[in-house]
Formats: C-alpha cells, structure tokens, sequence
C-alpha cells in the first residue's frame, strides 16, 4: 500500500512539474542594441517609422541625390509640403512646415551622421556596391526619432571594408592621399618623412605645419597624428 502510495505522488509531481513546464512565461526576446549616442532634439519631430511603415516612402523620396550622387539632401519645407499640403494640415508641426514653405525658410535639421571635412564619402558609391541605407544609418523604418547606432568612425569603416573585401587604403577616403592631388600628397608625405626621421624611440610627434600648409593639409595632420582608433 505504501509503495503505491508513492507511486502515485510520484506521478503526481512529475505531471504537475510538466504542466509548469509548458504554461511558464516564454523569455523574453533579447533587447535590441542600444544606440551609441541619443537621439537629438529635431525642430520638427519627423517620424521615420510612419513615413516608411504607413506612408510607404523609400529614403531617396525625402532624401534626394545631390550633385553627382555623392551627398543626399536634407529635406526642406517645399518638400515636405509636396505631401503634407492635403496630409495631416491641421498638425502644428505641419503648419510650421506650411509657414516656412511660405517664407522659403529652411529647417535647421540637427545632424545625427556626418563624417570629418578631411574624409571623403560617397552614397552613389556605396549604394552601387550594393550596401544598402540600413547598413550605416541603422534600421530606420523602426525608428520614430533617429539616433547614432553604427559606428561610423575610422575603425568602424575599416572594419567593414575589410568583411566586404573592399579597398582599405589610404585613399579610399582620404583625397590627400591620391596620387591625383598634387598638391597635398607630396607636402603630406614630406612631412611624415621629416617627423619619422625626427622622431626620438617611444615619443610621438606632434604636428607642426609650416605657415604654407593649407587648412586642409593641418587638419589631415593633426589626424594622422592622433592616436590610434
């Protein structure tokens, strides 16, 4: 009688142990990646997941080709206002957009990516290599405010090149660095020969440009000359 007793106990906590088992809260998804820096403040708080998700617009619609394709634009009021004139005008957010459209007034969009004077990038380049707006700039159509959430700085790139097989050298990014600009390549390059024969063991140079160097070529030098990313 005793063992079939706890034979049944036994039955009994294992059922119940099962029953736990399957009516327990699933856990929860991982959090997404935190972003490296907040989202700023807009002058008007435009939301990407609405425009994308709802609206249906892709990026090149507000963020049109400058020049040669290199830069995009940032939208302006007489943009927006190609919608937003029969779209939601009774927001106050779009009635600034209305006045300003009106006066020709730009709005001062506070910038959240932007690379050093002395590097150069290009959209058309990249989007014709096949990388796509999200890899850079993050997975906006999610996102109601934008933020900084990829690494855009020197380490940042070259790590991605280097996965994509991409050109890592010099002047990839740096113009000074191409064989096709006479003017800074050689100064630049006569200066880094001077400091490395200069140099003393386990010091760093500083830079020093001569009063002939140009804006340009200082700022390029005090880059080189910062440490390591």
């Amino acid at each position: 009688m005793q063992k079939l007793l706890l034979m049944v106990l036994m039955l009994w906590g294992t059922t119940a142990a099962i029953h736990a088992q399957d009516t327990a809260t699933p856990p929860a998804a991982p959090a997404p990646p935190a972003a490296i820096a907040a989202a700023p403040a807009q002058p008007i708080a435009f939301n990407h997941k609405l425009h994308i998700q709802t609206a249906k617009l892709a990026c090149n619609d507000c963020h049109e080709p400058r020049g040669n394709g290199s830069a995009v634009a940032m939208p302006q009021p007489a943009k927006c206002m190609l919608c937003h004139a029969a779209i939601a005008t009774d927001k106050p957010d779009i009635k600034r957009l209305a006045e300003a459209a009106k006066n020709e007034e730009p709005i001062a969009w506070v910038r959240v990516y932007r690379v050093p004077s002395f590097v150069t990038f290009s959209h058309k380049t990249h989007t014709s290599a096949g990388n796509t707006c999200e890899e850079c700039h993050g997975p906006v159509a999610e996102r109601t405010a934008i933020a900084l959430e990829k690494n855009i700085s020197m380490g940042g790139c070259i790590a991605c090149h280097q996965a994509k097989a991409a050109p890592v050298g010099c002047d990839t990014c740096h113009a000074a660095m191409s064989k096709n600009d006479n003017d800074a390549a050689p100064a630049l390059l006569a200066h880094l020969h001077l400091q490395t024969a200069a140099r003393p063991d386990n010091t760093t140079a500083q830079p020093n440009p001569s009063p002939h160097t140009t804006p340009r070529l200082a700022a390029l030098l005090t880059f080189l000359n910062a440490p390591l990313l």
